[in-house]
């Protein structure tokens, strides 16, 4: 058995790393008060996250699955759980946060050890996730920080309701349209050009937030995508 840590590392470890990285730095940032940098890190968090797949099948691990696998659930957990967690508190410190905080937390954990333990009994790719993707937390409270929204009771309810979707055991599908991955990259883009994204009233980024909810209530929908 390969313990050599630089031989066990692949491309897409580095990948979950920069996840991870990318989270600690986000929390960084709002102990700070600089919620734009914070949500950035949340971004590039969640792009890293987004990579470390597609670089695994193209570039395999010089170690066995177990170990990039474990990788990516820790670096989630930091980037999706954690970190969110500590930021709402932190910007929007309020007592009735500190509630929303353990929510995610706890679901955050307990999503990550059901979709590890799922996948360890399944059989070839699934085309849908069980419960909300964790992902979806870092990525909707960076896009609330980005368009200004700073109500308190507003980020409470948003980040509590995505916290229990998480462990519930709605079936949300694995987006692959290209359409719409091209859309919300363009929205993304201007979102990110603060400027230009300040100089638009937000709303790039208020469109994003429109399309996440949407995904959000999907499962209860007959919509196909």
């Amino acid at each position: 058995m390969e313990t050599n840590i630089l031989k066990m590392v692949g491309i897409a470890d580095i990948a979950s790393l920069l996840n991870a990285v990318s989270g600690m730095l986000a929390i960084i940032m709002a102990f700070y008060q600089n919620s734009i940098l914070s949500a950035l890190f949340l971004i590039l968090a969640v792009v890293f996250d987004a990579i470390d797949g597609p670089l695994a099948r193209r570039f395999p691990s010089p170690s066995k699955d177990v170990f990039g696998e474990t990788m990516d659930s820790l670096a989630d957990a930091i980037s999706f759980g954690i970190a969110p967690a500590i930021i709402i508190f932190e910007l929007f410190n309020t007592p009735l946060m500190i509630i929303a905080s353990i929510l995610l937390l706890c679901c955050g954990i307990l999503r990550l050890s059901r979709y590890n333990t799922i996948i360890t009994e399944q059989e070839g790719p699934t085309k849908t996730f069980i419960g909300l993707p964790i992902p979806v937390s870092s990525f909707m409270l960076s896009l609330l920080l980005f368009s200004q929204i700073n109500q308190a009771s507003l980020i409470l309810i948003i980040m509590s309701v995505i916290a229990i979707l998480m462990i519930s055991t709605l079936e949300y599908p694995k987006i692959k349209n290209i359409k719409i991955f091209g859309i919300c990259g363009l929205l993304l883009l201007v979102t990110l050009i603060l400027p230009l994204n300040n100089m638009l009233f937000h709303i790039p980024s208020i469109i994003l937030i429109i399309l996440v909810l949407g995904y959000l209530i999907l499962p209860f929908t007959n919509i196909k995508i």
